[in-house]
């Protein structure tokens, strides 16, 4: 009996490492398809649309550098882009002919765009298991005017961006909460809000939320961090906390040499399974600003094939933590988008559309980089208004009425409404 209860604890045993040996297996399967349909979405997306993407990152950061001198700041090329291709999908004439100049799509249709713009994001969600990259679309439109879009526009947002749809009483104030509410949902609460209040005019917000998350794959020693010394674009200094590593590491690095006039040394520090990276650039002479422009000047691919795979590279870089927040109106105007900010550019978007217009684009960022990683979340809107709505009632506001004898022209009762719910 004892022989038969030992053997049959050891076969309970064996079963439970062979269930578990299964499980693990499938995750490990689970994970490697999840991979392989992540890249091959990243093997779908032309290299071409990622020249375009990566041109028009160096320009707008150039533009948005050059107005916030001597101030940190970061933007998301990417959020930037969905938002302005789903607004795309709306825009017509000039209008259409401009967005696809600044984007860098002149040649492409929309359906080709939208097709290029569905496989960037498919192969970015489940790109690593120790990453988290989500990407979120949404549209908010008003309730008198939801019934006007047009189902092309309303398929393409749906289709090729995921987008969820919501409709709402623009005037309403809780309608302000909502969209905050999901915008803090979307970004895991680093981002908590991104309209402060909805104008008159508004009849709809096109909203992407992007939120990244990642541990370094060789992470930075916490015992080693230590109050080093930041020199200010000024000359003066400041204390703050400097990272670096237990031992120098195996990175990609470039340098051209330190004090070489209009030099620069580069590393790239991997997140994750190798996918991702941090890349840090740092001028030998000239302003960050003057670097950025010069970046923009000479295209953002020769300074990442610049690095080369180095032994023993030193890093140290400081831990920072900020958020930043700016209206692109001014800077998309600069390059070239003039009649998205004009009434009669969103034709392709509602019916009646004659007087739809973009009243703001509005970016909102966060990131922090400590030992083990970096954490980065980014929020673009698009607010569309309309300078004026189709010929109707609208009894959404305080109204006046009239009852009155058409036949002599008598008025027989003349009133006003403020609040239709008292009694």
């Amino acid at each position: 009996m004892k022989q038969l209860l030992v053997l049959t604890v050891l076969f309970g045993m064996f079963g439970l490492f062979v269930s578990c040996g299964d499980e693990g297996r499938q995750e490990d399967l689970g994970t490697t398809l999840k991979y392989q349909a992540a890249d091959e979405h990243a093997a779908a997306v032309s290299p071409k649309v990622v020249a375009a993407n990566n041109d028009f990152a160096a320009r707008i950061f150039k533009l948005v550098a050059t107005a916030e001198a001597g101030k940190n700041l970061m933007i998301s090329p990417l959020s930037i882009e969905i938002a302005l291709a789903m607004t795309m999908n709306g825009a017509s004439g000039d209008n259409l002919t401009e967005m696809k100049k600044v984007l860098g799509f002149d040649d492409e249709t929309l359906t080709a765009i939208n097709e290029q713009f569905f496989h960037l994001i498919k192969s970015l969600e489940e790109a690593d298991k120790d990453m988290m990259l989500a990407i979120a679309n949404s549209v908010w439109m008003d309730d008198l005017f939801e019934p006007r879009l047009k189902d092309a526009f309303r398929k393409a947002l749906t289709d090729s961006f995921d987008a969820e749809p919501y409709t709402v009483d623009m005037h309403d104030a809780a309608t302000v909460d909502l969209i905050n509410q999901w915008v803090s949902d979307h970004t895991n609460g680093k981002i908590e809000k991104i309209i402060d209040e909805i104008k008159n005019d508004t009849v709809m917000f096109l909203i992407n939320a992007l939120y990244f998350k990642a541990a370094w794959t060789v992470t930075f020693d916490k015992d080693r961090t230590y109050d080093g010394q930041f020199e200010l674009t000024d000359g003066s200094h400041k204390t703050v906390k400097m990272m670096t590593f237990k031992d120098a590491q195996d990175f990609r690095f470039f340098s051209s040499g330190y004090g070489t006039a209009g030099g620069y040394s580069a590393v790239r520090l991997p997140y994750g399974r190798d996918k991702f990276a941090f890349y840090g650039f740092i001028p030998n002479d000239g302003t960050v600003n003057e670097f950025i422009a010069r970046m923009a000047e000479e295209g953002l691919d020769k300074f990442f094939a610049n690095l080369v795979e180095t032994e023993d590279v030193p890093v140290l870089l400081p831990k920072f933590k900020f958020a930043y927040e700016k209206s692109l109106n001014e800077i998309l105007q600069t390059l070239g988008m003039k009649n998205l900010f004009v009434p009669g550019g969103l034709l392709n978007m509602a019916d009646d559309g004659e007087n739809l217009y973009v009243s703001e684009v509005k970016h909102k960022t966060f990131i922090e980089v400590n030992e083990e990683g970096t954490e980065a979340a980014a929020v673009t809107s698009v607010e569309v208004g309309e300078t004026a709505i189709p010929e109707g009632f609208y009894a959404t506001k305080p109204f006046v009425f009239v009852i009155r004898d058409d036949r002599s022209g008598t008025i027989l009762f003349m009133g006003k409404v403020e609040d239709p719910s008292q009694e």
